[in-house]
């Protein structure tokens, strides 16, 4: 088939950026960013991408180095479309290019001033798509997106996860996606923008907002920050990251101004979150003091010394309250709630009334009534009077949290009563009907759960839940186990998917993969990785398991790692994907190396410098940075002749160091051998261009030296 040339690509041009300047990293920006010029005007587009990446990661807001890998890509799938026929490598290098030009700027106008460029390289990319008849729907640029990010492709596969994005079932995954590998690109902002879209399309998702707090609080956005973390709060059990979070930007406030009501009394709640009450009653303290009308800090107060199983000053708290308004709500159902616990039944029920007919709907106070009449009846009795009124939604979903209660408890005959009352009323918890038939299947009664599961499946034909039920209740009780463990997983409940993992026994290849594959799902993966190896021990010869776990290290940054389990993937199976992540993490686990070298070097630990350094030569035997630190660390150590020899490296792999030229002088200088000093010393000169000390001693010992041209 004839293949159409794609047109020439048009570069940005770069006229004058300015940006902020970080002092700490300026030098190490301009290295990288200059080296990314000089590769590119070369046409080494390999080594310019990956030089602009580095000055970018430095200083993510730098245009210069942005327009300078836009061009990169550019160019480099151009040579891969034209010169290679390498549609692939073109497509991920224009989904590169496209991203950085509209996904990665934090400034519309930015986007605007590059509407041209984006159109050409839309274009350019849909030409290499079509000849590679690339499969458009959302799923499959999903997935798409998911094996670019897997290999370290991360600028194509956000791409890839924006086109995803547009399909409405995939949209607020695919959002989350981007933010992550904004994230992990070093642009916090645009993760933020990312993660508030996402969680606009799944407001219910907890660990993306919490993701989105955490953004917002490390950007300094606090207000905005403390809104998320307090949704995220309300919507769990006390989570004391959020706790601490709220603390400390609330101690940020109450030092600017010390006075206000409102944040000694939230500093309070939280204290008494924390259980720390004697200092929560400090800060409830200073609030009444000075708003002693808030309501709400006496109630907090009250529910403080109840919490200590102190009554009666709760009461006396909640009293000061109800004296001045007989008919608040939240006084009456705490006082009562305190009254209960006190063992006055009675008293409690009265208040619980009186906090009804003030709010008929108060779903507390009727469950606190039906716990007073739980205490008080069989289980048989108070199924059948939670049944009398579950009309009312708020009773039914008691008498349904009482069935599962039961069946928690193994009290099968009485979970399966509950459960039928809770079919009978009308309910519409598809819940209700699955349980209902694990309960008969525990009972070894499958005809009856069939049965359920049957007229589950004719009210609700499209839920999964029910089918797969279904066809575990006709499996035997290993395969039942391991189904129902997987179905945890694919509703997104890791913590119950781990525990019935781990109920199979004995332990399985796919039992371990699925703990493992769970707290991957949960980001835990130091637990992730411990179960993979429980499942490669049961199975060393399934390719796919180092390669997993490879990935899990490489995610965490332990590149040593990572290398050692994708090179068991990769002989285990040289066809195995793990080969591009491998690459990917050698060059990581080089630069990783290099940069602890130096670092350790700056505080003068040579001797563990060096063993950095050698591991870096070891890995990447070019690398001329390694050789010239190798070289500085032997003069150190007034070893000339060695530190010789490294110079000498480094002039061989690169030329961006003419430094080494003048250290090659020098030492040759101090083992009195003048004529190499002398041949050092003139090529330093002649490519050194920076009027400083080093060239000036140089010039002025080459005078001196003259003598040994010869």
């Amino acid at each position: 088939m004839k293949k159409t040339l794609l047109g020439t690509v048009c570069v940005l041009v770069l006229l004058s950026v300015s940006g902020p300047v970080f002092s700490a990293s300026t030098g190490m920006f301009a290295q990288h960013y200059n080296a990314g010029q000089s590769y590119l005007a070369q046409g080494q587009y390999s080594s310019s991408i990956v030089e602009f990446r580095k000055a970018l990661r430095i200083n993510y807001l730098d245009n210069s180095a942005r327009i300078g890998l836009i061009n990169s890509y550019l160019a480099r799938a151009t040579y891969y479309a034209n010169q290679e026929k390498n549609y692939n490598k073109a497509a991920n290098d224009f989904r590169s290019a496209l991203f950085y030009l509209r996904m990665y700027p934090t400034k519309e106008q930015t986007v605007q001033n590059s509407a041209a460029m984006i159109a050409s390289a839309n274009e350019n990319l849909n030409q290499c798509l079509n000849v590679m008849s690339f499969d458009k729907t959302a799923s499959a640029r999903y997935k798409t997106a998911e094996e670019l990010r897997a290999v370290g492709n991360f600028s194509a596969a956000a791409y890839e996860f924006s086109q995803a994005a547009q399909n409405e079932k995939l949209a607020a995954q695919a959002n989350e996606q981007i933010a992550d590998l904004m994230k992990l690109l070093a642009n916090e902002p645009r993760s933020a923008d990312y993660y508030k879209t996402a969680l606009d399309l799944a407001p219910t998702n907890g660990a993306l907002r919490m993701k989105y707090a955490r953004t917002l609080d490390k950007l300094g956005r606090f207000d905005e920050a403390v809104e998320q973390y307090n949704y995220a709060l309300a919507n769990s059990k006390g989570d004391m990251e959020i706790l601490y979070a709220l603390e400390r930007i609330y101690l940020k406030k109450l030092a600017q101004t010390p006075s206000d009501a409102e944040l000694n009394a939230n500093l309070g709640a939280i204290k008494q979150a924390q259980g720390d009450f004697e200092t929560a009653l400090s800060y409830y303290g200073k609030a009444e003091q000075i708003n002693p009308s808030n309501v709400n800090t006496r109630l907090n107060v009250g529910t403080l010394f109840q919490q200590r199983k102190d009554y009666q000053k709760a009461i006396k708290s909640y009293d000061s309250v109800l004296t001045l308004y007989p008919d608040n709500v939240q006084a009456n159902l705490y006082k009562a709630q305190a009254l209960s616990e006190m063992g006055d039944k009675k008293g409690a029920l009265a208040l619980y009334n009186k906090v009804l007919s003030l709010d008929p709907a108060n779903v507390t106070a009727k469950a606190e009534i039906a716990g007073v009449m739980q205490a008080a009846m069989s289980p048989d009795e108070y199924i059948d009077y939670l049944a009398k009124s579950s009309s009312d939604k708020s009773m039914q979903n008691m008498l349904y949290d009482y069935a599962y209660k039961l069946h928690k408890e193994n009290n099968m005959d009485s979970a399966i009563k509950a459960y039928r009352a809770v079919i009978s009323s009308g309910s519409t918890n598809v819940d209700a009907y699955v349980n209902l038939a694990i309960c008969y299947a525990a009972k070894n009664d499958y005809n009856n759960a069939v049965a359920v599961l049957n007229n589950a499946k004719a009210k609700f034909p499209a839920n999964n839940l029910v089918l797969k039920t279904l066809q575990d209740v006709q499996k035997d009780s290993a395969s039942t186990a391991l189904a129902a463990a997987s179905q945890s997983y694919e509703n997104k409940d890791y913590n119950r998917a781990v525990q019935q993992y781990l109920a199979i026994s004995p332990a399985t290849e796919d039992s371990m993969i699925g703990v493992a594959a769970s707290y991957q799902a949960m980001e835990n993966y130091d637990k992730a990785i411990e179960y993979y190896r429980k499942a490669e021990q049961i199975n060393p010869k399934n390719a796919e398991i180092p390669y997993y776990i490879g990935y899990l290290y490489s995610e965490q940054q332990k590149w040593m790692e990572a290398e050692t389990y994708l090179k068991k993937a990769v002989s285990l199976n040289p066809e195995s994907e793990a080969k591009n992540l491998l690459t990917y993490v050698l060059q990581n686990y080089s630069l990783a190396s290099l940069n602890d070298g130096i670092s350790l070097f700056e505080k003068n630990d040579f001797q563990a410098a060096l063993t950095k350094f050698n591991e870096v030569i070891k890995k990447e035997a070019n690398n001329a940075y390694a050789y010239y630190y190798r070289g500085l660390i032997y003069d150190e150590q007034n070893k000339r002749q060695l530190a010789i020899n490294e110079y000498l490296n480094v002039l061989k792999y690169s030329k961006e160091l003419p430094i080494a030229n003048y250290m090659l002088a020098v030492d040759y200088d101090t083992l009195e051998k003048y004529k190499e000093a002398y041949k050092y010393y003139n090529i330093f000169i002649s490519s050194y261009t920076t009027d400083d000390e080093y060239l000036k001693y140089a010039k002025s010992r080459v005078e001196e030296l003259k003598p040994y041209a010869g």
